[in-house]
């Protein structure tokens, strides 16, 4: 099962990265980091911050538990989820950013690498829901943790490349064709989800 978490957490992790609304703010953040003096420590803070909520949030779930669901149930909510990926395609879903840093007295003062780090993108909070129902089904708090670690480095990488790097016009083309793909993908992987979990029962 931990496996299964574990891989998981990565791979939805970085396909976070390629989702519309992730790939918009990240990439401004990669061109203002690649120009800015104290670059490795907007990433450290970026990286940090992402890190801790992730891991807390889903140890949290992990000791929480959810080993009563029936398969039948998270099939269900894997096959929505991709309905919704794929109609959000066409049509807009006033879907809110989890904005955490709101909840900090002087919150709205954080610098930007902060603020990105604790805040969840509205097109990920699916695949976060996904990992979170692993680690729920897990039943391991330590396993949640470093599920959410995984998932967060995975989801920061690319940004952490690019900033280093910078990105080309030819790059920035192939991401914006990469974000017009992920909403096709994340459902296919959704329901392929789905289908095991079914399998699974049978």
């Amino acid at each position: 099962m931990n496996t299964i978490l574990f891989l998981s957490a990565a791979v939805l992790g970085l396909l976070g990265f390629f989702e519309p609304c992730t790939i918009a703010t990240h990439t401004l953040f990669t061109v203002r980091a690649n120009r800015h003096a104290g670059r490795w420590r907007e990433l450290a803070l970026l990286t940090g911050a992402r890190t801790i909520v992730l891991a807390a949030a889903f140890a949290a779930i992990a000791t929480w538990g959810l080993r009563g669901i029936a398969p039948l149930t998270g099939a269900t909510i894997l096959i929505g989820m991709g309905v919704v990926y794929l109609v959000s395609i066409k049509v807009y879903l006033p879907v809110p950013h989890i904005q955490l840093y709101r909840l900090l007295p002087g919150g709205a003062a954080l610098s930007e690498a902060l603020k990105l780090g604790l805040t969840l993108p509205a097109c990920t909070l699916p695949l976060i829901v996904v990992v979170g129902m692993l680690a729920a089904l897990s039943g391991s708090p330590w396993a949640g943790a470093l599920a959410g670690l995984l998932f967060a480095l995975a989801l920061t990488a690319p940004t952490m490349w690019f900033s280093v790097w910078g990105t080309s016009e030819e790059v920035r083309s192939a991401l914006g064709k990469a974000a017009h793909l992920s909403h096709y993908v994340t459902a296919l992987l959704l329901w392929s989800g789905a289908a095991a979990v079914l399998a699974a029962q049978a």
